[in-house]
């Protein structure tokens, strides 16, 4: 008896739990649509604070019929603190170069540029310093992208 409500018990948590690993891994905080690629959607998968650096993680979408050659310089790249109206740009290595990829090549520091063909998508991640008056909220701005607004910012 004891064997057969383990097995129910099983069964119960691998239909609960399965799906919901599903929907939570691909989670979109936030989606805005690109002003510079016709057909490019930007989907922020992911913010995260960790010793103080905040690294967020974009989907960068063709919704199209045709590639486009994304270029998206890291030296472009800020999150802002509206609250305390304080911008903070992308960290850097001591060679100068951002803390970001992909990385194409290492013009300006280094860009993002590469073609997302039509119906594909290619992600980015961004490391920023942790806002020093910590805010509620944050704005992310990325070249060629609506920004994304309003973003919580939690430990």
């Amino acid at each position: 008896m004891i064997h057969f409500f383990k097995k129910v018990f099983l069964l119960l948590m691998l239909t609960v739990l399965v799906p919901a690993r599903v929907v939570f891994s691909g989670e979109v905080i936030q989606t805005q649509e690109s002003v510079a690629w016709e057909d490019i959607e930007a989907d922020l998968t992911s913010i995260r604070i960790s010793k103080n650096i905040v690294t967020i993680k974009v989907k960068l979408r063709n919704t199209g019929s045709e590639e486009q050659g994304v270029k998206i310089p890291y030296d472009a790249c800020f999150i802002m603190d509206e609250t305390n109206q304080k911008k903070y740009y992308s960290l850097k290595d001591s060679d100068g170069i951002y803390i970001a990829g992909p990385m194409a090549d290492k013009q300006r520091g280094g860009r993002f540029w590469f073609g997302v063909q039509a119906g594909k998508s290619r992600s980015l991640w961004i490391k920023f310093p942790e806002p020093t008056d910590h805010p509620e909220t944050i704005t992310i701005f990325l070249e060629g992208i609506f920004p994304f607004e309003e973003i919580p910012l939690k430990k």
